[in-house]
């Protein structure tokens, strides 16, 4: 396929996000050597539309799952609906008779469920996402709670900056963070990302990609990956010192990249889902941001279903043998 034809298209439906495009693809096969682009046109009578899917290799090829959009973000059809045709449920349809594992994650931009196979699994989640007003200060006075804005002038007063890093010089210590979290999330996650995922997020975003990074005289408290595409601004990770955390860094760094995106003209932030966390769901709401559902859609192949089976034999009976421990 032509990525140029493909973004092009993109281009032309404001539902379309940054995780849609060939771009954020050339940085997942950067990141993830494992990856392979399997992305797919789709035909509806009269148009036809886009479909994202990522090819997430182990073992050599033996074990693999499609996904749309890798890494758990959003991902499905552009456009989503034809005429009465929802191209979500064709593209589920279409997955399904693969007879492969699957994951699909809808996109909070062409909201709703899609009617899917029997065998899918699906679940809802959540993201926020704040409307830009056209100025900051219908922002600061129209949106933005009080509470906010004290905090905003606050830790101001104290010094705290937040700055925009344009050759992601800091980019090493804001994964660190990232890293040093694990303890505090009760361990490691199950797919770390790679340091790498970030670099090349900034090395071949195409000018798409921002890296903030708040600072205490001299020393980086935290910073935040930012995507903007086609009128949507994305927080797509923000990591911060532990040790920082009275100086609430991340509030002046929502402030500050809300007022950048509101001065180019985008039309909306997007927080990105919270994992369920209701502290950090207000959080956001605190900035403006309206909760908007997304739904995931999955499939586990016989082969997966046979392995996760056989896992979990094998760790029950590791259960077993610690409470019943053999002697001879």
């Amino acid at each position: 396929m032509q990525d140029r034809e493909w973004d092009d298209h993109l281009s032309w439906h404001a539902e379309a996000t940054f995780y849609h495009t060939r771009i954020w693809s050339r940085i997942l096969q950067a990141a993830f050597p494992a990856l392979r682009d399997a992305g797919i046109w789709l035909s509806a009578p009269g148009a036809r539309a886009t479909l994202p899917l990522h090819e997430w290799r182990r073992l050599g090829g033996a074990w693999t799952t499609l996904q749309s959009s890798f890494p758990f973000l959003y991902g499905g059809p552009v456009p989503r609906r034809i005429g009465e045709v929802d191209l979500m449920a064709e593209a589920l349809r279409a997955l399904a008779d693969r007879g492969r594992s699957y994951a699909l994650v809808g996109n909070p931009f062409a909201p709703g469920p899609a009617q899917s196979p029997k065998e899918t699994s699906v679940s809802e989640d959540r993201t926020h996402i704040l409307t830009l007003p056209a100025t900051h200060e219908e922002y600061w006075d129209g949106v933005l709670s009080t509470a906010k804005r004290n905090d905003v002038r606050r830790l101001t007063k104290k010094g705290v900056t937040v700055r925009l890093d344009e050759d992601g010089a800091q980019a090493g210590t804001i994964y660190r963070f990232y890293r040093l979290s694990f303890a505090r999330w009760g361990g490691r996650p199950g797919l770390v990302y790679p340091e790498g995922l970030y670099r090349a997020m900034l090395r071949l975003g195409e000018g798409h990609v921002r890296l903030y990074v708040a600072e205490h005289e001299g020393r980086v408290l935290g910073g935040a990956f930012i995507v903007r595409w086609n009128g949507h601004v994305h927080y797509h990770a923000g990591y911060f010192d532990h040790e920082a955390r009275s100086l609430r860094p991340n509030v002046l760094l929502q402030e500050r990249i809300i007022r950048d995106a509101i001065a180019d003209r985008f039309r909306d932030y997007d927080f990105l889902p919270s994992g369920g966390n209701r502290g950090v769901e207000e959080f956001k709401e605190s900035f403006g941001g309206e909760p908007v559902p997304i739904f995931r859609y999955s499939h586990a192949s016989a082969l997966h279903r046979l392995a996760a089976l056989l896992r979990g034999r094998r760790a029950a009976s590791e259960r077993q043998a610690e409470v019943d421990p053999r002697h001879d």
